[in-house]
Protein backbone atom coordinates (compact mmCIF):
# COMPACT_ATOMS: atom_id res chain seq x y z
CA UNK A 1 0.00 0.00 0.00
CA UNK A 2 1.59 3.26 -1.05
CA UNK A 3 2.33 5.89 2.06
CA UNK A 4 0.25 8.86 2.12
CA UNK A 5 -1.11 10.91 5.29
CA UNK A 6 -4.53 12.97 4.87
CA UNK A 7 -5.98 15.61 6.69
CA UNK A 8 -9.17 17.87 7.35
CA UNK A 9 -9.89 20.34 9.87
CA UNK A 10 -13.95 20.58 10.70
CA UNK A 11 -15.04 22.69 13.25
CA UNK A 12 -13.69 22.11 16.38
CA UNK A 13 -12.22 18.49 15.16
CA UNK A 14 -8.99 17.65 13.33
CA UNK A 15 -8.80 14.49 11.32
CA UNK A 16 -6.09 12.72 9.86
CA UNK A 17 -5.44 8.88 8.42
CA UNK A 18 -2.39 7.56 7.87
CA UNK A 19 -1.77 4.72 4.93
CA UNK A 20 1.08 2.36 4.25
CA UNK A 21 4.20 2.42 5.64
CA UNK A 22 4.17 6.07 7.18
CA UNK A 23 7.79 7.99 6.72
CA UNK A 24 9.46 10.94 7.63
CA UNK A 25 8.51 11.76 3.76
CA UNK A 26 4.86 12.23 4.54
CA UNK A 27 5.74 14.23 8.11
CA UNK A 28 6.05 17.90 7.01
CA UNK A 29 3.11 19.06 5.88
CA UNK A 30 0.60 17.03 8.29
CA UNK A 31 2.79 18.65 10.98
CA UNK A 32 2.06 22.22 9.51
CA UNK A 33 -1.46 21.69 8.62
CA UNK A 34 -2.37 20.49 12.40
CA UNK A 35 0.03 22.53 14.48
CA UNK A 36 -1.33 25.85 12.52
CA UNK A 37 -4.58 24.38 13.09
CA UNK A 38 -4.15 23.82 16.92
CA UNK A 39 -3.48 27.60 17.07
CA UNK A 40 -6.17 28.86 15.38
CA UNK A 41 -9.72 29.14 16.24
CA UNK A 42 -12.02 27.46 16.68
CA UNK A 43 -10.68 25.87 19.56
CA UNK A 44 -10.07 22.17 18.53
CA UNK A 45 -12.01 20.22 20.87
CA UNK A 46 -11.44 16.54 19.18
CA UNK A 47 -8.21 14.68 16.85
CA UNK A 48 -8.71 11.75 15.38
CA UNK A 49 -5.73 9.69 13.73
CA UNK A 50 -6.97 6.75 11.56
CA UNK A 51 -4.69 3.91 11.10
CA UNK A 52 -6.74 1.13 10.06
CA UNK A 53 -4.85 1.43 6.85
CA UNK A 54 -1.38 1.97 8.54
CA UNK A 55 0.89 -0.97 7.87
CA UNK A 56 3.98 0.77 9.58
CA UNK A 57 4.87 3.97 11.45
CA UNK A 58 8.61 4.95 11.40
CA UNK A 59 10.25 7.08 14.22
CA UNK A 60 9.31 10.35 12.48
CA UNK A 61 5.71 9.92 12.33
CA UNK A 62 5.54 8.40 15.61
CA UNK A 63 7.28 11.86 16.87
CA UNK A 64 4.69 13.81 15.40
CA UNK A 65 1.89 11.59 16.91
CA UNK A 66 3.81 12.88 20.50
CA UNK A 67 4.32 16.25 19.69
CA UNK A 68 0.87 16.34 18.37
CA UNK A 69 -0.49 15.14 21.47
CA UNK A 70 1.83 17.94 23.80
CA UNK A 71 0.91 20.66 21.89
CA UNK A 72 -3.03 19.39 22.28
CA UNK A 73 -2.91 19.33 25.85
CA UNK A 74 -0.47 22.34 26.14
CA UNK A 75 -3.16 24.36 24.62
CA UNK A 76 -6.32 22.41 26.85
CA UNK A 77 -7.93 23.28 23.96
CA UNK A 78 -11.76 23.59 25.06
CA UNK A 79 -10.65 22.71 28.83
CA UNK A 80 -10.63 19.25 27.94
CA UNK A 81 -6.97 18.20 28.64
CA UNK A 82 -7.63 16.32 25.48
CA UNK A 83 -5.72 13.19 24.17
CA UNK A 84 -5.46 12.21 20.49
CA UNK A 85 -8.02 9.05 19.68
CA UNK A 86 -6.21 6.94 17.39
CA UNK A 87 -8.47 4.68 15.49
CA UNK A 88 -7.87 0.97 13.98
CA UNK A 89 -4.65 0.35 14.94
CA UNK A 90 -3.34 -2.82 13.94
CA UNK A 91 -0.89 -4.80 16.44
CA UNK A 92 2.15 -3.99 14.43
CA UNK A 93 1.79 -0.49 14.89
CA UNK A 94 0.66 -1.16 18.30
CA UNK A 95 3.73 -2.80 19.04
CA UNK A 96 5.27 0.12 17.96
CA UNK A 97 3.51 2.51 20.19
CA UNK A 98 4.18 0.75 23.09
CA UNK A 99 7.72 0.01 22.72
CA UNK A 100 8.30 3.87 22.02
CA UNK A 101 5.95 5.22 25.02
CA UNK A 102 3.59 6.62 23.27
CA UNK A 103 0.78 4.52 24.09
CA UNK A 104 0.28 6.20 27.49
CA UNK A 105 -0.60 9.31 26.59
CA UNK A 106 -2.99 8.54 23.19
CA UNK A 107 -6.52 6.86 23.80
CA UNK A 108 -7.07 4.26 21.18
CA UNK A 109 -10.59 3.13 19.98
CA UNK A 110 -12.27 0.62 17.57
CA UNK A 111 -15.03 2.95 16.91
CA UNK A 112 -16.67 3.71 13.66
CA UNK A 113 -16.21 7.62 13.54
CA UNK A 114 -17.42 9.40 10.26
CA UNK A 115 -14.23 11.26 8.41
CA UNK A 116 -15.04 14.03 5.88
CA UNK A 117 -15.43 12.51 2.34
CA UNK A 118 -13.23 15.39 1.21
CA UNK A 119 -9.85 14.91 3.26
CA UNK A 120 -7.30 16.34 1.56
CA UNK A 121 -4.31 13.91 0.59
CA UNK A 122 -0.86 16.11 2.06
CA UNK A 123 1.99 15.80 -1.01
CA UNK A 124 5.33 15.01 1.04
CA UNK A 125 7.15 16.13 -1.60
CA UNK A 126 9.76 17.97 0.19
CA UNK A 127 12.45 16.59 2.16
CA UNK A 128 12.06 16.57 6.15
CA UNK A 129 14.97 19.32 7.19
CA UNK A 130 17.50 17.74 9.99
CA UNK A 131 15.60 20.46 12.07
CA UNK A 132 12.41 18.70 11.65
CA UNK A 133 13.87 15.19 12.31
CA UNK A 134 15.40 16.32 15.47
CA UNK A 135 12.73 17.87 17.05
CA UNK A 136 10.58 14.59 16.43
CA UNK A 137 13.21 12.49 17.76
CA UNK A 138 13.24 15.04 20.73
CA UNK A 139 9.97 14.43 21.12
CA UNK A 140 10.48 10.70 21.79
CA UNK A 141 13.79 11.15 23.68
CA UNK A 142 11.72 12.82 26.55
CA UNK A 143 9.42 10.18 26.82
CA UNK A 144 12.07 8.03 28.47
CA UNK A 145 15.66 7.22 29.47
CA UNK A 146 15.15 4.07 26.85
CA UNK A 147 14.36 6.06 24.32
CA UNK A 148 17.13 8.94 25.08
CA UNK A 149 19.58 5.49 24.51
CA UNK A 150 17.59 4.34 21.44
CA UNK A 151 17.45 7.60 19.57
CA UNK A 152 21.01 9.05 21.10
CA UNK A 153 23.07 8.57 18.01
CA UNK A 154 20.29 9.67 15.52
CA UNK A 155 19.66 13.28 17.90
CA UNK A 156 23.73 13.89 17.93
CA UNK A 157 24.21 13.31 13.98
CA UNK A 158 21.62 15.47 13.68
CA UNK A 159 21.99 18.42 15.96
CA UNK A 160 25.46 18.46 14.43
CA UNK A 161 23.94 18.73 10.92
CA UNK A 162 21.34 21.46 12.52
CA UNK A 163 24.58 22.93 13.92
CA UNK A 164 26.01 23.21 10.63
CA UNK A 165 23.44 24.21 8.70
CA UNK A 166 22.87 27.08 11.04
CA UNK A 167 26.99 28.19 10.57
CA UNK A 168 26.87 27.77 7.08
CA UNK A 169 23.40 30.22 7.29
CA UNK A 170 24.92 32.51 9.76
CA UNK A 171 28.38 32.44 7.15
CA UNK A 172 26.08 33.29 4.09
CA UNK A 173 24.34 36.21 6.22
CA UNK A 174 28.10 37.40 6.83
CA UNK A 175 29.38 37.53 3.39
CA UNK A 176 26.08 39.32 2.02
Amino acid sequence: MEEAVFYKSEGNTIFMKATGHVTALACPPLKAAVFARLESQPLVERVYLDLSACEYMDSTFLGLIVGTQKRFARLDCAGMQGRIVLLGVNDACKGLLRTIGVLGMVELSDALVAFPGDIERLSGESRASARFLLDAHEELSDLSDDNKKRFSTLTAVLKSAVDAQSDCADGERKGR
